[in-house]
């Protein structure tokens, strides 16, 4: 290396240093709040009902060939259980059965069973009620990785499991098997409880999952655009990332492959590995260890031989033998990454700094997830949101560590063109003049796009206007210009709703015409036309509250919705209506025609939707009373 490539090196160095040092402040300060913000979202998930963990109350048994069967496990001696303090059982091939008491459901909410983890190949649960002479199976499931997902019982990333309803205690049976690691956490919730949570552990994992496709899609424009192979790394680092911890929440199950149960059940440790293989490759380049570091770099390039090597024997090998040399090799990968990136910092690379932030707070959360998991603490949240968390902050490290990298170079692009300063004035001056007539091409085709989106605007604007006037037109009775029954069957459940939101009365009132038969028979269907026009102008004269709805329910029989009305306030008014309408006569072709109106009127502080209809039916029936008690008259009541 020549004096001149030496100097412009330690000027970039030295260069971002000091950028590193300007914005270290703001990182910090960045970082802080990012914190805050997800612990905030943690905090109130958790405070919601994450923490119902009964595998403290549970009891294990590690079954032979012998007892592996549910009618011997369910006479098993208390001596042949023993107690547990954790849910991490590691890897074993033997089935492990678990038994807890489940006490009887004196609420009325449905209660559920989960088992939070979801790699699970087999598991069977059986609810058992021992109060009788003979234990009796109330109910019981199989579920697990080795089935496609349509098989669950509840479609769910986890295995979720409804408790029968039982006056006594049951006895909960459960037996898990699988090839990987044994992690069983048993949680009982009300459905009430586990909605609550899910909500907002829902928000938790959207936010994150979409962080990180962001993050994942940026970086693969970036490589679209500038062929830069760091950023190709960084994406594929990211997406592994996330589709392993996905994986290991059930998600990509449920989402991404639910037929692929072979897929399933590789796909952790495939991109578990995979994600260690991007790893190596991308800190390899960000650091620039081929140029710096070239005894390193082999080393780098040996774990990423051994990955691939892994990853193609994982098909072939047991799959529990692969598993466990996942997390040693994985360790021992990362143990080698995070030493020579501490080396390399040492050595006055100022982006290394980023990656030991990024792989402390990772390595932090995933200790963790590890100690809670084999009992060694207790922590009061979900493990996956320690994992987000540390996924999350390591993830936008190494981006801060990216950047820097590109920042890095666009000072060394700075100090190549300061030694070639006239050709650096003549490309300026060429990206000028090309920035001003794309300038100018943008601002044409803004007008342009502008005047097209403003013509569409007004298009989309006039067909809904006419939509909504052709919707209009639907709900209106042509004959009488009230409302029909389509926007009655609305108008009345809107309106129960209301009653039951508001806790007010709800009045219906029925109302039909007279012998209006005989009107159509005697007079014609003209005059019978205008004997209807005739009765909704009485009505509308009559009922004039803005909230009243007047509705032609078909024929000569009308509906008039008065929400807030109690039964005294609507039979009045139903009164008024059938004085006017008795006292009224309509002139039709000469023909002076008199008729008389029966009415039922029913209220009720609405409680459910149903009721709205059963309030209808009882309206109808108090009208057809009014009809053999003489007709002409007002009958009422509350329902």
């Amino acid at each position: 290396m020549n004096n001149k490539s030496s100097n412009i090196i330690n000027e970039v160095n030295l260069d971002a240093a000091t950028a590193f040092n300007r914005n270290g402040l703001w990182v910090a300060l960045l970082i802080m709040l990012l914190g805050i913000v997800l612990f905030s979202l943690i905090s109130n998930s958790s405070g919601q009902g994450e923490g119902p963990l009964i595998n403290k109350k549970a009891k294990l048994h590690i079954a032979s060939t012998d007892t592996d069967d549910i009618h011997k496990i369910m006479y098993l001696a208390d001596s042949e259980w023993e107690s547990i303090e954790h849910s991490n059982f590691g890897i074993s091939p033997k089935p492990h059965w678990f038994m807890v008491q489940i006490p009887s459901n004196a609420a009325t909410d449905q209660r559920l069973i989960e088992v939070s983890f979801a790699n699970l190949d087999f598991v069977d649960i059986w609810f058992v009620d021992k109060t009788h002479e003979q234990p009796v199976i109330l109910s019981q499931s199989k579920s697990g990785d080795d089935f496609a997902f349509m098989h669950r019982e509840i479609a769910h990333d986890q295995f979720i499991f409804a408790i029968p309803d039982s006056a006594s205690t049951l006895s909960l049976f459960l037996r898990v098997e699988t090839q990987g690691v044994i992690n069983v956490p048993i949680k009982l919730w009300t459905e009430k409880e586990y909605i609550q949570y899910i909500a907002s552990h829902r928000v938790f994992i959207g936010i994150f999952y979409g962080f990180m496709a962001a993050m994942a899609l940026l970086n693969l424009f970036l490589f679209v655009t500038s062929r830069n192979i760091i950023t190709l790394l960084y994406a594929g680092y990211v997406i592994c990332v996330a589709v392993t911890l996905a994986s290991s929440q059930g998600i990509a199950y449920r989402f991404l492959w639910p037929e692929s149960i072979l897929f399933q059940q590789y796909s952790t440790p495939f991109f578990a590995s995979s994600m260690v293989f991007f790893l190596s490759h991308f800190t390899a380049k960000l650091l620039d260890i081929k140029s710096d570091f070239y005894p390193l770099y082999n080393l780098y390039r040996a774990i990423r031989i051994v990955i691939v090597v892994y990853i193609f024997c994982m098909f072939i090998l047991p799959f529990s033998a692969m598993v466990t040399i996942l997390v040693p090799m994985v360790l021992m990968v990362m143990f080698v990454i995070f030493s020579s990136t501490i080396y390399i910092a040492f050595k006055g690379n100022s982006i290394a700094k980023y990656l030991i932030a990024a792989w402390c707070s990772l390595s932090l959360s995933s200790f963790f997830v590890l100690a809670d998991s084999l009992g060694w603490i207790s922590v009061k949240l979900d493990l996956t949101y320690l994992m987000m968390v540390g996924a999350t902050m390591e993830t936008l490290l190494m981006a801060l560590g990216l950047a820097m990298r590109f920042n890095a170079q666009r000072i060394a692009a700075k100090q190549a063109h300061i030694k070639a300063r006239e050709n650096k004035q003549k490309a300026m001056q060429a990206k000028k003049e090309l920035m001003r007539l794309q300038i100018e091409t943008k601002e044409r085709l803004e007008y342009a796009v502008d005047a097209r989106t403003y013509e569409l605007e007004i298009a989309i604007r006039e067909l809904n206007e006419a939509n909504h006037e052709l919707e209009r037109k639907s709900a209106i009775d042509a004959l009488t210009g009230v409302a029909n029954r389509r926007l009655y069957d609305k108008s009345v459940l809107a309106e129960a709703r209301r009653s039951r939101r508001e806790k007010t009365p709800l009045a219906i009132a029925m109302l039909d015409i007279d012998d209006f038969k005989s009107v159509n028979d005697t007079y014609g269907h003209q005059c019978g036309d205008e004997a209807l026009k005739h009765f909704t102008a009485i009505l509308k004269e009559c009922i004039k509250r803005p909230s009243d709805t007047i509705c032609r329910y078909g024929g000569e029989e009308f509906v008039v919705i008065l929400p807030n009305t109690d039964l005294e306030g609507a039979a009045l008014l139903m009164e008024s209506v059938r004085a006017m309408t008795e006292a009224s006569q309509l002139n039709c072709e000469g023909e002076m025609i008199k008729f008389t109106v029966s009415i039922g009127v029913a209220t009720r502080v609405i409680s459910s939707d149903s009721e709205s209809e059963l309030l209808n039916a009882f309206a109808d029936k108090l009208l057809y009373k009014a009809k053999e008690a003489g007709r002409n008259r007002v009958m009422s009541g509350v329902f």
